[in-house]
């Protein structure tokens, strides 16, 4: 596509989220640039052969970054291409990555199939329900699963806590329900049978890099007792 059409389909989107160089020079006029966080993802060069699931995907950086090295991505968001700027994303980089509108409850793998990868990048704290969230993604992640979220770093770092925000007093967002502490988000996934690889906590941000676990013996389900599913 040409630098001058490109860039005016850049402009008919109302708000960029993410900051992407979808050519040379054009750059889309993102309030968050999550070049860090992909370096955070130690991601090989190439994924050819790999499933990668990036729920919450927004205008669509990761999984554009990640189709470009040869993963076949599925994408995820509760809103459709139009309605921010996924739509131009994929035209300008011509990308084929499999969209899916859809609440993250209703996932699963019986119609999505199982993912090497996924993704779940400054999403979980937008969820009422965390707990089922991560069980879900344990359901749909076969090998590796990578967490961003807001984090309650200030106060008992040893014990597990998450602050619940009223309204609209997180950011101003009324889409932010919780703010879970670092032990918290660890503990919630190490029950839901992932093993913690790495993890950083910076500021009010959690990130966490974990492995699916095999089920270990005399370790109660509980998250697979409490929703119903094994």
């Amino acid at each position: 596509m040409k630098f001058e059409d490109a860039s005016a389909l850049v402009s008919q989107v109302k708000h960029w989220h993410h900051r992407i160089e979808l050519l040379p020079g054009l750059v889309t006029p993102g309030s968050y640039d999550p070049a860090f966080l992909l370096e955070k993802l130690r991601l090989p060069a190439r994924l050819d052969g790999s499933r990668v699931l990036d729920v919450g995907t927004s205008d669509g950086y990761f999984a554009r970054e990640l189709w470009r090295r040869g993963a076949a991505v599925s994408a995820v968001d509760y809103r459709g291409k139009a309605d921010h700027g996924y739509w131009v994303t994929e035209a300008v980089s011509g990308m084929e990555v499999a969209y899916h509108k859809q609440n993250v409850y209703d996932l699963s793998p019986a119609a999505l199939g199982t993912f090497d990868t996924v993704l779940l990048l400054g999403v979980l704290y937008h969820l009422p329900d965390m707990l089922r969230a991560i069980h879900l993604m344990h359901s749909l992640t076969a090998k590796h699963l990578f967490i961003e979220t807001h984090c309650e770093n200030t106060a008992a770092p040893d014990t597990a806590y998450a602050r619940y925000y009223k309204g609209s007093t997180l950011g101003g967002d009324p889409t932010n329900f919780w703010s879970p502490n670092r032990r918290c988000v660890l503990d919630m996934l190490e029950d839901a049978g992932f093993e913690i690889d790495r993890d950083e906590a910076w500021s009010d941000r959690l990130f966490v890099a974990c492995t699916k676990a095999e089920r270990r013996p005399g370790v109660f389900p509980k998250f697979s007792v409490a929703y119903g599913t094994t």
